[in-house]
């Protein structure tokens, strides 16, 4: 039996907002649109070979009000980038909140975090050379 990676897929407040700021910082493509996926909007966006599904709340669903910051489940979505340093200001200037680094990070290899809309953390691994 083989796996592989299909998809992430966020539920959040405003699921255009969250696609567009894929979009906008990272360059992601908007593969599909859903206008009623069982009650709510869902956006299917590709960056590299990683899709992205985005879902707005559907009717009668709510955010945890006990908890609304993480504290258990996703911790972060990781992306990687051939050259980190130079993607950090044109990330910066595309509105990307950097939160840490670039610094080192597991293995010597570079990296980032970036606050993404809606509290998600977005890590940055540029892969380690040679």
């Amino acid at each position: 039996m083989k796996f592989g990676w299909d998809h992430v897929h966020f539920v959040c407040r405003d699921a255009e907002g969250m696609a567009g700021y894929f979009e906008r910082v990272f360059g992601a493509e908007r593969v599909r649109v859903d206008e009623n996926l069982r009650g709510a909007r869902n956006i299917t966006l590709r960056i590299g070979d990683c899709r992205l599904m985005v879902r707005g709340t559907r009717p009668g669903e709510g955010f945890d009000a006990q908890a609304p910051r993480l504290v258990e489940g996703l911790d972060h979505l990781g992306l990687s980038v051939d050259d980190l340093r130079a993607a950090y200001p044109v990330l910066k200037e595309r509105g990307a909140k950097f939160i840490v680094g670039p610094e080192a990070g597991v293995g010597g290899r570079l990296i980032a975090f970036v606050e993404g809309p809606e509290n998600i953390r977005i890590e940055l691994c540029e892969p380690m050379k040679g």
